[in-house]
């Protein structure tokens, strides 16, 4: 049974559609928009010129991610606590003196990094309370007043504004 081989397989309709999928296989095929392959037929299809200027383009968006330079505060003297402690794995207390100074390192860098903070966020407040510039307007000229239009005071007015308890007033 192990030994024997099957007798040959009459071809069926199932395998038709391999048949099919072969011929298939054999033309083109349309590449999906933003798959690999229609990246790779956009990339065939640009001259040299445009693939550099589209590698640069690609670099300086990726730059814009990354900072150049780091600044790791208090690096040397991390690396002198942490080989004091190495050195001393059953004293700590021989290591005081370097965790003095590294507390020390970081509570000042950490105040540097809060004043540098606050100073951008008052930078950032004193340009956005800038007014903004407006263009000069004009004044309307002022209302002519003849001596026409001026009326003394009646009598009567004179008279209500006079007071007995305000001798200064008699004069008017």
């Amino acid at each position: 049974m192990y030994g024997m081989a099957s007798p040959p397989k009459e071809p069926t309709q199932k395998m038709k559609p391999d048949v099919k999928s072969s011929e298939q296989s054999k033309q083109p095929t349309k590449a999906k928009r933003g798959s690999v392959l229609s990246a790779i037929e956009d990339i065939q299809r640009m001259s040299p010129e445009a693939i550099v200027q589209e590698f640069d383009r690609m670099v300086d968006h990726t730059q814009r991610h990354f900072r150049d330079e780091t600044f790791i505060p208090c690096l040397n003297v991390a690396d002198d606590l942490i080989r004091c402690l190495r050195q001393h794995k059953q004293q700590s207390f021989m290591c005081f003196h370097v965790m003095q100074e590294y507390q020390h390192c970081v509570g000042l860098a950490t105040q540097a990094f809060i004043d540098r903070m606050a100073e951008e966020d008052e930078r950032k407040q004193r340009e956005a309370q800038q007014l903004p510039v407006m263009p000069p307007q004009t004044v309307p000229a002022p209302a002519m007043t003849t001596m026409a239009t001026i009326n003394p005071p009646t009598v009567e007015e004179v008279r209500r504004k006079r007071s007995w308890l305000k001798p200064w007033t008699w004069l008017r």
